[in-house]
């Protein structure tokens, strides 16, 4: 039987995100997956049946790292893996896969040791020239690392239908990224809305021991009938006892965040507020049965790792006055649903979650999407390139020489001529 390892060095995230690889590589052999040590336990909840093996992927520099793996390096050598997948541009990773013969790894693989860098395989360096573009996005990070191997498991397999499950609202107090995050009294005044439509459920605050500040405020802020009925469990919960709480949840209020992630693992709805640097279409809670809200200004998504300029701005569509009614109404609508949908400001778009035979698709439902004929034109481009037949995906269509000129100009941009000349795989 087939021997496989997936190295996932990110976080929470991404290794729920890691999913649909995992599925597949799991329906072909004996998987083997290399997470943060930390993650461990998460991950042997998330995968049973996977062997997990976990290393210092984070919190030490890299010369330490490299020390401290050197057991749990030897023992993977030793696994002799048949295929290696790497998740990850980053040098720790690629210090790993110099273990393996660099025919066996896929994803990010170092380069010559005269070089020391990495190398992205074919379908890596596709995404990459996309992410230069990322408002045209439509590839989801769950498919992204699924289509590292070829015929990966269909998007319905990976994650259940979300569906309410009686135990109340759940919110997700803020993520890793500040600004990511809606601000503690606009969360609140999202609480109060939702507490209403959902009549009145039992609330349970979720985040680590740095969320319980938020956590306190927003309490203060809630209504003393609400707060009454409201569990605060920020950095009382560890991965299991996590896994509990979200299991079964009427609905998870989350920015982006790997809470958001597991809901969906799980079959949890969540209704997901994106803005700042997060962009759903690319990582977007996953499967059937979420809302998502997301703030579309012109300079969004803006890089994480860059400081706004205009103060977060895009913050300010879901602090107008009448978003809390169109809040209300949105867990009802649907694509069918869109000609009756209010208008909404400028900037601000209403999207449900959804698949098709390349992966997740979001539907939008209210709102305007300027993008939406060039998304469609590189999704087309992403599946005629992995071979996937016309019907898997719809085709854009271009109703004026310009368009047709945008799209022309966007595939050139993806997919170079030598990317087509190219003898090696698409996938290798």
């Amino acid at each position: 039987m087939a021997k496989f390892l997936v190295v996932q060095a990110a976080r929470f995230g991404d290794l729920v995100q890691s999913k649909r690889l995992i599925l597949t590589l799991r329906e072909q052999g004996d998987v083997h997956l290399a997470v943060d040590a930390g993650l461990a336990p998460l991950a042997r909840l998330l995968y049973p049946g996977v062997a997990v093996h976990g290393l210092a992927f984070h919190g030490h520099d890299e010369a330490a790292a490299q020390a401290r793996n050197l057991p749990a390096f030897a023992d993977l050598r030793a696994l002799a893996p048949d295929v290696v997948y790497n998740c990850n541009f980053s040098r720790l990773t690629g210090a790993l896969c110099r273990l393996f013969p660099p025919e066996t790894v896929i994803g990010y693989r170092a380069a010559p040791a005269s070089d020391g860098g990495l190398l992205r395989s074919p379908w890596a360096r596709l995404a990459f020239r996309l992410s230069r573009r990322r408002r045209l996005s439509p590839l989801n990070l769950v498919d992204f690392w699924a289509w590292f191997a070829p015929g990966p498991v269909a998007p319905e397999r990976v994650n259940p239908r979300a569906r309410p499950g009686g135990r109340g609202l759940g919110v997700a107090l803020s993520g890793r990224e500040a600004r990511r995050s809606l601000p503690v009294p606009l969360l609140a005044e999202v609480v109060k809305t939702l507490s209403g439509v959902l009549g009145g459920p039992r609330i349970h605050l979720l985040g680590s021991a740095a969320e319980r500040p938020a956590a306190h405020k927003l309490l203060r802020l809630l209504p003393p009938k609400l707060a009454a009925h409201t569990e605060d469990l920020s950095g009382k919960t560890d991965w299991p006892s996590l896994v509990d709480a979200v299991t079964g949840l009427d609905l998870l209020v989350t920015p982006d965040t790997g809470l958001m992630h597991l809901a969906a693992h799980l079959g949890t709805p969540t209704l997901a507020f994106f803005l700042s640097s997060a962009w759903c279409h690319e990582t977007g809670p996953y499967g059937l049965g979420h809302t998502i809200w997301q703030a579309a200004s012109p300079c969004a998504p803006c890089l994480e790792s860059a400081p706004c300029p205009r103060n977060v701005a895009c913050l300010e569509v879901f602090q107008d006055a009448g978003f809390a009614r169109q809040l209300a109404r949105s867990l009802a609508w649907d694509e069918t649903t869109r000609a009756s949908a209010p208008a909404l400001p400028p900037g601000l778009q209403c999207w449900r979650s959804g698949l098709d035979g390349f992966g997740a698709k979001l539907r939008l439902v209210a709102g305007e999407d300027p993008d939406a004929l060039l998304r469609e034109g590189a999704r087309a481009v992403l599946a005629d390139w992995l071979g996937l037949p016309p019907v898997a995906v719809e085709a854009p269509r271009p109703e004026t020489r310009e368009q047709r000129d945008e799209l022309r100009r966007l595939g050139e941009a993806l997919l170079p001529d030598a990317e087509w000349m190219l003898p090696q795989g698409r996938y290798a």
